[in-house]
């Protein structure tokens, strides 16, 4: 699939991406917050028993009165240990899991839509295969429209429609990484069933999370003008390297240098939490 610049219906194709890496930012905010066992406090020791009082009798010995026996206390359950809801269930957990994990209002906003736990599988096995993950991420879109500049009878993008995607990268780049994987790793069974769903019984989640992360971080950062070539109702890259990139990678190099470098510098600290595999 050539997913390429818009020229007169302007697809914008670009907003899936950045949805794609919100969503990879906050499922890998789940690794550490539920799979490691939390700090617990130690239970405090039971009051000592009372010394019962010794009595003198002139007619009889010593009598003591017999010790209580310790009530017994029911251990309580590691958060790890706890059942998850059904799939369909679960999008009230993955709102409160994500309480934390960033101040920024953007993140409530996106996580306010249903579905989330499916749409972020099936982002991420989009990204991992190189195609585009619009069809999964419909609720997010730029206001601004895609522009081109015309100079010396050649097409270049508009510097200021990178602008489009500027808070897509704060809000990624406000998320505490390793917060975010210890819930992916809270919520991992239930990423694993949305990815079997997709009749993929191949192989565990996590190998396709680390390739999509892999293929983001492989896309260039293109500083100064990116020229573009008219085709029939689209723009594409001029340049054939450019071109030759995944529509995912395509789709990140479209929010501009700057919101591709504070994107990868975030997704390179998720991959770090999420530690080698």
């Amino acid at each position: 699939m050539d997913l390429t610049y818009p020229r007169r219906r302007r697809r914008r194709t670009g907003r899936w991406i950045a949805a794609a890496l919100a969503l990879v930012a906050l499922a890998l905010g789940a690794y550490l917050f539920l799979q490691s066992p939390p700090l617990t406090t130690l239970p405090s020791p039971p009051a000592p028993a009372a010394i019962p009082e010794i009595l003198p009798s002139p007619v009889a010995p010593l009598v003591t009165e017999p010790l209580a026996a310790p009530t017994p206390t029911e251990p309580e359950t590691p958060p790890e240990e706890r059942r998850l809801p059904p799939l369909a269930e679960s999008d009230t957990l993955v709102r409160e899991l994500a309480t934390g994990l960033s101040s920024h209002p953007g993140l409530s906003v996106w996580l306010s839509t249903d579905g989330l736990i499916p749409k972020f599988v099936a982002a991420v096995d989009n990204i991992a295969g190189g195609e585009s993950p619009r069809p999964n991420l419909l609720f997010v879109a730029p206001v601004a429209k895609f522009g081109v500049v015309h100079r010396s009878g050649r097409v270049y993008v508009d510097a200021k429609s990178y602008e489009r995607y500027d808070l897509v990268a704060d809000v990624v780049g406000s998320v505490d990484p390793q917060r975010a994987v210890e819930v992916y790793r809270q919520l991992q069974p239930l990423c694993e069933a949305a990815y079997r769903a997709l009749g993929k019984p191949q192989g565990p989640f996590d190998d396709v999370l680390r390739k999509a992360l892999r293929n983001l971080l492989a896309a260039p950062v293109v500083d100064g003008d990116v020229e573009l070539r008219p085709k029939v109702i689209t723009y594409a890259f001029a340049d054939p390297a450019l071109e030759g990139l995944s529509p995912a990678q395509k789709h990140l190099l479209r929010m501009g240098p700057k919101n591709v470098r504070a994107i990868q510098t975030q997704l390179r600290a998720v991959t770090t939490a999420l530690g080698p595999g």
